[in-house]
């Protein structure tokens, strides 16, 4: 897959995401992909009043939730259908930003395996580390379906697996 496939694949597989509605499509819904590759994407979402927590801070829980997404892109970006389902995810909170501020997500995919894929995802502000994660994901069964051709272009990409 190409660079430009690849972006691509992942616009449609954000799009998805996005009509599908729920809790990732609210967390979401402003995001911009800034670049994608195999293995590696990037995107900018500006922080709006709804992502703090009580003390005007961005809220840990959706700084996970990008770990999460983020490395389901990155993922995303070798063409899969579906991304799998989480096993592990763990972040680390290093700096504090806010409302107004453009969080930009560099996410890639450390392993991509058999039956597990991991990921690094690392979250800036500015110039600024505010958090970095990995999230480890179950993919035997969208392995299974590219190794088959079942991953076609035609078809409409969701994030996560049922």
């Amino acid at each position: 897959m190409t660079a430009t496939s690849a972006f691509r694949h992942v616009s449609h597989v954000m799009q998805a995401v996005h009509a599908k509605g729920g809790f990732d499509a609210f967390c979401f819904d402003k995001v911009s992909l800034l670049s994608a590759e195999v293995g590696h994407v990037r995107g900018e979402i500006p922080v709006t009043k709804s992502y703090l927590n009580a003390i005007g801070g961005t809220h840990g829980g959706w700084l996970s939730t990008l770990v999460d997404v983020g490395g389901s892109l990155a993922i995303a970006s070798h063409g899969f259908k579906t991304t799998g389902v989480s096993t592990d995810l763990s972040v680390s909170f290093l700096a504090a930003s806010g409302e107004g501020s453009n969080i930009v997500f560099d996410a890639r995919v450390l392993k991509l395996g058999r039956t597990l894929a991991y990921t690094r995802v690392d979250i800036f502000s500015g110039d600024t580390l505010v958090a970095t994660g990995s999230h480890t994901k179950f993919v035997a069964r969208e392995q299974d379906q590219a190794a088959k051709g079942a991953a076609t272009k035609e078809s409409i990409p969701t994030i996560n697996s049922e």
